[in-house]
């Protein structure tokens, strides 16, 4: 009977691994490949003792097809990586895990692997230790207002090496070089270079020193560097010392002649054994002695090239053997630049090697080269599985687009009936000027699709209108040497309402930029959104803006259309052959935007559509003037003087055209605070204690509340009336009223 390519058996995986004496193990892996070299199955095998050997047990699925058909069977240490990861090669495993391969044939009667490996195969595979060496490769830029900012350099190779550690190399220098080396260490501690005990206490040693130049002007700057690694109170207790010598002592103005003599003018070995001796001590320094390169070149071991991704970062995995010594890591980067790849950074060995790199965290390498190229990071969207182009309607402002069939919108999103919660705010609308915000598949733009529009309209029907503010996009002018502009771009309107989709990458000749008199070397790229320059893709100007009087009736729900033309200038509908809208369902805590496909209904002419709420009223807050029940309502001093028996009414208004508001109304006695006559909540809804009628609220209250155990007292009420309205950003406060009226209580009435 022929077998099922698709289904798959659970094949049992148990292999000894015998003398294995006081040698521990926890997990391994297992790689079956086919006659193809493919890879059929993986396994994670746990690792126990039985007598003398280790017994590692696990299964493994393979597809029925496998079954009677040569195999082999690779085992290798397991990687405390992604398990999601796809298996390596068995090249890779063999090459870079010592792993060990079994040539097998599955049995149809009996699927089940079973094997001893000899000691000489496994035995170092507890020995080996797994090193992640994660970093980012960026340009650091001085912005126009004196800041600087981190840019990515995406799409750029790097190069990952480990150096051998200075008592590895030291004692295979030539007796003529470890005779230079100790002279002119010597020289820089006989000299007035001492690095001074620095503060705060800084860690053993931090890493490489960037910027150390070989000249006598940067001498003052390499000790002061070069001191934040050499705090003496961080060096063991028992100080290393040649004849009670301590290496804090090397300065001849602290040395008895003899041993001064003896370090100076001694053979090799021992100037060799007081290198070893006191390694820590002495490589900062190697920095400043620029003849030391080659070596340091010579004892590079360069382990992996490897890419980096959006946000510049790599990752390079390094396996070693567990001797206690921490990797010293040193890194080089290529891009391409003009079809060429091209070196950007390669700084000195001796001077930016990452000393005991601490497995797993981040390097940030900065790259000085003027030809270096940041790239455009934008927040990363994970499209519909399937879908490799599409256009992302995502935000007004910092507010994300639910649209109108959306459902589990979260708080702070335009929901699908245009108004949005946040804050303490609910049903609020927007207004004043509206930022929308879109990102494009990498493919984007090209003659397909090329252009877009954006419009509005009031209600559901009628004809929409082109929104056609300018909007431009910075770019960075990077010239050679210290300087930076950041010009600009117009993306639109172009042909009347359209505007261009922006290219991934900056093209002077793409934008019309002329470059005829800009200097040799220079640099053109897009900067980071939301660092310099625009982020939006379209502005509005809502309804009522810039008209307090006409805002109220210009109130209501409207439609906003996002088109996709081609450069053709033809209107693209989305569909499976051309491009797909996508909206926002939910973040991730990285940023990441996950997404769908628009719905139908979503769709209009061509467009996405989704409703906005817009309303740019004002709001409005008055207080009346109080009023006794019993007494003189207002004297010739200001005071109200109340009988026996009176009440105060007080009265005020907080209103909005709309409804779109909360207010505060606050009482003060001095500087006390009344709560009996203070309330506050959603203008035109009840506020105890007061009643609401024609917009007013207004309350009587017995003068003993509001004097307590004061016989006279002045007062203050305070109101103020806050606007729901919002730009996707902040609050439009402007809209916001208040009012203010002060009065005072006396006996006499």
């Amino acid at each position: 009977m022929a077998s099922d390519p698709k289904k798959s058996l659970s094949v049992p995986i148990v292999i000894r691994l015998p003398e294995a004496g006081e040698d521990t193990l926890k997990q391994l892996q297992a790689v079956l490949y086919g006659r193809t070299g493919s890879a059929l199955g993986t396994a994670r095998l746990e690792v126990g003792r039985d007598g003398d050997s280790l017994i590692a047990k696990g299964t493994i699925n393979v597809p029925e097809a496998a079954l009677g058909q040569t195999a082999r069977l690779t085992v290798a240490p397991l990687l405390d990586s992604d398990n999601k990861a796809p298996p390596l090669s068995r090249a890779k495993l063999e090459k870079q895990l010592a792993a060990y391969t079994e040539p097998l044939r599955l049995d149809r009667q009996r699927p089940q692997i079973e094997l001893a490996i000899a000691r000489p195969y496994w035995q170092p595979w507890p020995r080996l230790c797994f090193c992640w060496v994660r970093g980012r490769l960026v340009k650091r830029v001085t912005l126009p207002n004196g800041s600087t900012i981190d840019l990515p350099i995406c799409n750029a190779r790097v190069t990952v090496c480990e150096v051998d550690r200075w008592f590895d190399w030291i004692t295979r220098l030539p007796d003529r070089d470890i005779l230079r080396l100790r002279d002119d260490l010597l020289d820089i501690v006989a000299g007035p270079r001492k690095p001074p005990i620095p503060e705060p206490d800084p860690e053993p040693f931090p890493g490489p020193f960037p910027g150390l130049a070989i000249n006598p002007a940067s001498r003052a700057s390499i000790v002061g560097t070069a001191a934040k690694a050499i705090s003496p109170r961080r060096l063991p207790a028992t100080a290393r010392s040649l004849s009670g010598v301590t290496i804090d002592d090397f300065r001849r103005d602290k040395l008895e002649v003899p041993e001064w003599n003896r370090l100076a003018q001694g053979p090799a070995p021992l100037a060799r054994q007081w290198l070893v001796a006191d390694a820590l001590y002495w490589r900062p320094w190697l920095c400043e002695l620029a003849w030391l390169e080659p070596w340091f070149l010579t004892f590079k071991q360069c382990f992996a090239t490897v890419p980096t991704d959006e946000n510049g970062r790599f990752s390079a995995l390094y396996i070693h053997a567990c001797n206690g010594d921490q990797p010293d890591i040193y890194v080089s980067a290529e891009q391409l630049i003009g079809g060429t790849w091209t070196t950007i950074y390669q700084p000195s060995v001796r001077c930016h090697t990452h000393w005991n790199y601490v497995c797993g965290s981040e390097i940030t390498v900065v790259v000085t080269d003027p030809r270096a190229q940041p790239c455009v990071p934008e927040p990363p969207v994970e499209p519909p599985s399937g879908v490799e182009r599409w256009v992302l309607p995502h935000a007004i402002g910092g507010t994300f687009i639910g649209g109108t069939a959306g459902v589990g919108i979260p708080a702070g999103w335009v929901r699908p009936d245009g108004l949005t919660n946040y804050g303490s705010f609910v049903d609020a609308p927007f207004g004043s000027v509206l930022g929308f915000r879109q990102q494009h598949a990498l493919g984007i733009p090209d003659a397909g699709i090329y252009y877009y529009r954006w419009s509005w309209r009031r209600g559901s029907s009628g004809d929409f209108t082109a929104m056609t503010e300018p909007v431009s996009r910075n770019y960075v002018r990077d010239v050679p040497g210290p300087g930076l502009a950041f010009p600009t771009v117009q993306l639109g309107p172009t042909l009347g309402d359209r505007f261009r989709f922006r290219t991934q990458v900056f093209s002077p000749a793409d934008w019309g930029v002329d470059t005829s008199t800009d200097p040799a070397g220079t640099q053109y790229y897009w900067p980071i959104d939301g660092a310099v320059g625009d982020i939006y893709s379209a502005r509005w100007v809502t309804p009522g803006t810039g008209d307090a009087v006409a805002a109220p009736g210009l109130a209501d729900s409207y439609q906003v259309k996002l088109e996709v033309f081609s450069q053709a200038n033809v209107l693209v509908a989305p569909g499976p052959a051309t491009f797909q809208f996508l909206l926002p369902t939910s973040i991730e805590a990285d940023g990441t935007i996950n997404t769908r496909v628009a719905a139908p209904s979503e769709i209009d002419g061509g467009g996405l559509v989704f409703t906005v709420v817009v309303d740019n009223s004002r709001c409005d807050a008055s207080i009346d003037p109080p009023v006794l029940s019993a007494g003189m309502a207002d004297d010739d001093c200001g005071f109200l003087r109340y009988a026996d028996g009176a009440s105060l009414l007080l009265e005020f208004a907080a209103t909005h055209p709309n409804d779109r508001a909360v207010f505060s109304f606050s009482v003060v006695r001095g500087i006390t605070y009344v709560a009996a006559a203070s309330t506050s909540g959603e203008v035109a809804a009840s506020a105890p204690p007061y009643a609401l009628a024609a917009g007013a609220y207004s309350h009587d209250f017995p003068v003993a509340t509001l004097l307590e155990s004061c016989p006279s007292a002045a007062f203050a009420a305070d109101l103020y009336v806050t606007a729901k309205a919002t730009n996707g950003n902040s609050r439009l406060q402007e809209y916001d009223r208040s009012a203010l009226r002060a009065f005072a209580l006396a006996e006499g009435g």
